[in-house]
């Protein structure tokens, strides 16, 4: 009688814990990464170097570039869509001078911007390796796809710290007269902290090499809401 009477508590305990109905924790989708609300910006040092042997014409630049989320607005599809100024830092005068206006759009699918008037799609949801898409589907130009490369991974850059990133890449085959380099890095709650975007097209003529190509790199330097 004794052992059931101590026993009998534990056993109420239990069966009052298992009848209680706690729902599941959401699963999360990544759209962190992504990030919509107005106000955020992002701070970037910009390379870029151009080189044509055909044409004679090389040239590089490097400047600083600040990419911030104004407003909300609805898009013609009826979606909310987010204006992002993007200015140049004046090294003159100290102020930031913009220079374009993109947009973008965030759908339970996937994130898309709009660049120099071309719709990508940048990421799709939930992030996860093994999954690829063309980001230029919903633009004419020709398909190119891209995967994950690294989910949910830590990463620094410029004595910043991110507990959690995924990095997009091309899946594009390269050959001994194409190359492309595709890289985004995405940190949650920030956005874009780096993209590396190359191209090249090398051709012998009467055996001497020639190369046309572009070169872009982009890393974040400081964010803020």
């Amino acid at each position: 009688m004794n052992k059931l009477l101590t026993a009998l508590p534990l056993l109420l305990a239990v069966a009052t814990g298992c009848g209680k109905d706690e729902p599941a924790p959401r699963p999360d989708l990544g759209y962190a990464y992504f990030p919509t609300d107005s106000g955020r910006w992002v701070h970037y040092t910009v390379d870029t170097l151009w080189r044509s042997d055909r044409t004679g014409v090389t040239g590089s630049a490097r400047y600083a570039l600040r990419e911030q989320i104004t407003n909300s607005f609805t898009d013609p599809e009826g979606r909310n869509a987010q204006r992002l100024l993007r200015s140049t830092l004046d090294s003159a005068s100290g102020e930031w001078v913009p220079k374009d206006v993109w947009w973008q759009v965030r759908t339970a699918l996937n994130a898309e911007r709009a660049e120099e008037n071309q719709r990508r799609i940048k990421l799709v949801f939930p992030p996860r390796t093994g999954q690829y898409w063309n980001t230029n589907a919903l633009n004419t130009g020709r398909p190119y796809e891209l995967t994950y490369a690294e989910v949910d991974v830590p990463w620094s850059v410029n004595g910043m710290n991110f507990d959690s990133t995924i990095l997009v890449k091309t899946t594009y085959f390269n050959n001994a007269v194409v190359t492309n380099t595709y890289w985004e890095r995405y940190a949650k709650h920030v956005g874009l902290v780096y993209r590396q975007v190359d191209s090249t097209n090398t051709q012998y003529v009467n055996g001497v090499q020639k190369v046309d190509g572009t070169w872009y790199k982009q890393v974040a330097t400081g964010y803020g809401h």
